[in-house]
């Protein structure tokens, strides 16, 4: 738990934004006030209040994404799937969800700051069927993401080369093969066009490190707070602290012949802009 004083009247969401100064999300801030691990005075609020010169603010959470409450969208199967917010990695959310399914196992990676839906095993026979269906890319996952700009097409399949740098924890995108370097596939959809934005629903046809926040940067529309491959002047223009990214639906494939069939053609979708 932290505690602050409040210095000058100001809302909740935007006090604690402040506050831990870029380490968490706005969605991570709503999520934290909706579930009520934010007290005001000592009392526990589930709204975006507007704060008062001199009041306490208790926040149960440690900066590190220790969160007492999650949401989980399926459960079913042994097959676990939950909304993972921004600022914490797959890791410390999987050590979260084990205080209450004890066998739960990592299925896929999402990265620390890319907020979404993530599955996880809750028996040993799912764990083998997801991380089989992973592996043959036979589970569908689909992004929402906010770019700068607009798209030169409403929709596109967009192909590169990626070269990761162990050294830079980055990754380089090349129009043609180089030493080093894997083809990537990109497919995205227009869902909506803003002022000086736009929001794209992308599917990985191939899944590499970074590949999304990458692939779009180098088609000149950077991802509203990408610290890494976005460009600070959009990212203070948008008053954005984290990455505009989120994996929001997955769809479930399965074959006749193995034990997770009940789900086969099952979706999970998410339609809301969580970073908003």
């Amino acid at each position: 738990m932290k505690s602050f004083l409040v210095e000058k009247e100001i809302k909740l969401s935007k006090f604690l934004l402040e506050k831990y100064d870029g380490e968490i999300s706005f969605s991570t801030v709503m999520r934290l006030i909706r579930g009520k691990e934010v007290k005001v005075n000592g009392a526990r609020v589930n709204s975006d209040v507007k704060l008062l010169i001199g009041s306490k603010i208790d926040v149960y959470y440690d900066g590190n994404g220790t969160f007492s409450s999650y949401d989980v969208l399926l459960n079913e199967c042994g097959v676990l799937v939950v909304f993972k917010p921004a600022g914490i990695t797959v890791e410390k959310f999987e050590e979260i969800i084990r205080e209450k399914y004890s066998f739960a196992k990592l299925c896929h990676r999402l990265d620390r700051n890319t907020s979404g839906l993530l599955v996880l095993a809750t028996t040993e026979q799912a764990e083998n069927e997801l991380l089989k269906a992973f592996k043959d890319r036979t589970i569908k996952k689909e992004y929402l993401c906010e770019v700068y700009g607009k798209m030169k097409k409403s929709e596109d399949v967009l192909t590169a080369f990626l070269r990761k740098d162990e050294k830079l924890s980055k990754v380089f995108i090349t129009p043609n093969k180089v030493d080093g370097s894997t083809k990537i596939i990109t497919e995205y959809k227009v869902k909506k066009e803003l002022e000086t934005s736009t929001i794209l629903s992308v599917n990985l046809i191939t899944g590499k490190t970074h590949q999304i926040r990458a692939h779009l940067a180098y088609v000149g529309n950077q991802i509203v707070g990408d610290g890494k491959y976005g460009l600070n002047s959009v990212n203070d223009k948008f008053k954005a602290k984290t990455q505009r990214l989120t994996a929001y639906k997955l769809t479930f494939s399965f074959e006749k012949s193995s034990p997770l069939y009940s789900l086969d053609g099952r979706v999970v979708e998410i339609n809301k802009e969580f970073w908003k």
